[in-house]
C-alpha cells in the first residue's frame, strides 16, 4: 500500500480526486447554510493536504518558493472562506482575492526579481490573476462549473509543462490542483450542486502562483502558457452555442465548457512539447 501511495503517477492522480471529492464533500457538509459556498474551498484544502502528504510540510517563515506557495495557499484559504461565512459578494469579493493574489505573487517572486523578464512575467501573472477575479463569467454568479472548468484546463497547461521541463515537484502540484478540481467537478455533474464562492476564486488563480514558480526558479519554457489563456474565455463562447434549454442541456453545457477550456490548454502543452525537442520527460 506504502509502493502505491509514493507512486508519482497515484499521487498526481487518483489521489488528489479522492481528496477533492472528500474536501468538498466535507466542507458541504459541515458548512451548514454557507456549505454551498464552502464546498469550492475543498479544492485548495486537497492541494494543500496532497502538498503535505507528498512534499511535507513547509517551514514558517519558508525558505523556499514552494514553501511560500503552500503558506500562501493556505491564507488564501481562509481568507475565501471568511469572506464566504460573511457572505462577501460582487466587487468586495473580487477585491479581496485580487489583494491576496498580488501579495502572494509578490512574495513568491521577489528572490527572482532579477531582470526584465522576472518583472515582465510578474506584470503577466498579476495581469491575468486581476482580470480572472474580477470577471463576471468567472465569479460563479452564473456557472458554477465554468470558472471550475478554466481552473481545471489552466492547472493542467501548468503540470504538464512542468512535467516537459523536468520540473516533477510542480508538475505533481499542478497535476494534483486538475485532478482536485476534476473531484469538484463530479460533484457538480450533471446537476451543479454547489456556488463558485470566494473559496472558489482563491482556487481560480492557484494556477497563476503555480506558474511563477515554474517560470522564475525553473528552466521549463514556461512562456507558451500564454497559449492556455483563451480558456478564460470558455464560458462565454459556451453561450453562443445551440445547446438549447431542455432536460440534458445543463449537463451537456458542463461537457461543452471543460472541453473549450482545455483545448487552449493542449495547445499550450504541444508548444512546450515542441521547444522541448520533442523529448519526453524522465519523470
Amino acid at each position: 500500500m506504502s509502493d502505491l501511495m509514493s507512486d508519482p503517477f497515484v499521487q498526481s492522480s487518483v489521489l488528489p480526486l479522492l481528496l477533492g471529492l472528500l474536501a468538498v464533500g466535507a466542507l458541504r457538509l459541515i458548512g451548514g447554510r454557507v456549505g454551498r459556498l464552502w464546498a469550492s474551498g475543498g479544492i485548495a484544502l486537497a492541494f494543500l493536504a496532497l502538498f503535505i502528504l507528498v512534499i511535507g510540510l513547509p517551514a514558517f517563515p519558508p525558505p523556499s518558493s514552494m514553501g511560500k506557495l503552500f503558506w500562501s495557499v493556505a491564507a488564501g484559504l481562509l481568507l475565501g472562506l471568511a469572506a464566504d461565512a460573511l457572505s462577501l459578494r460582487g466587487r468586495a469579493a473580487s477585491a479581496l482575492v485580487g489583494g491576496w493574489l498580488l501579495l502572494a505573487l509578490v512574495w513568491i517572486a521577489w528572490p527572482g526579481l532579477d531582470s526584465t523578464r522576472a518583472f515582465v512575467t510578474l506584470a503577466v501573472l498579476a495581469a491575468v490573476g486581476l482580470w480572472a477575479s474580477f470577471a463576471d463569467s468567472l465569479s460563479g454568479a452564473d456557472k458554477t462549473t465554468a470558472p471550475a472548468a478554466v481552473l481545471l484546463a489552466l492547472a493542467l497547461s501548468v503540470g504538464v509543462t512542468a512535467l516537459i521541463g523536468s520540473s516533477a515537484s510542480i508538475a505533481q502540484l499542478g497535476l494534483a490542483l486538475t485532478a482536485a478540481t476534476g473531484g469538484f467537478l463530479l460533484w457538480n455533474w450533471p446537476t451543479e450542486r454547489h456556488v463558485w464562492g470566494v473559496s472558489g476564486r482563491v482556487a481560480l488563480v492557484l494556477p497563476l502562483l503555480i506558474a511563477a514558480v515554474l517560470t522564475l526558479f525553473t528552466q521549463a519554457e514556461s512562456a507558451t502558457l500564454l497559449l492556455a489563456l483563451p480558456a478564460l474565455a470558455a464560458e462565454s463562447l459556451r453561450r453562443r452555442l445551440p445547446i438549447g434549454e431542455g432536460r440534458f442541456a445543463p449537463a451537456l453545457a458542463t461537457v461543452v465548457v471543460t472541453i473549450l477550456a482545455v483545448i487552449p490548454a493542449l495547445v499550450a502543452i504541444a508548444a512546450a512539447y515542441l521547444l522541448s525537442g520533442g523529448e519526453a520527460s524522465p519523470y
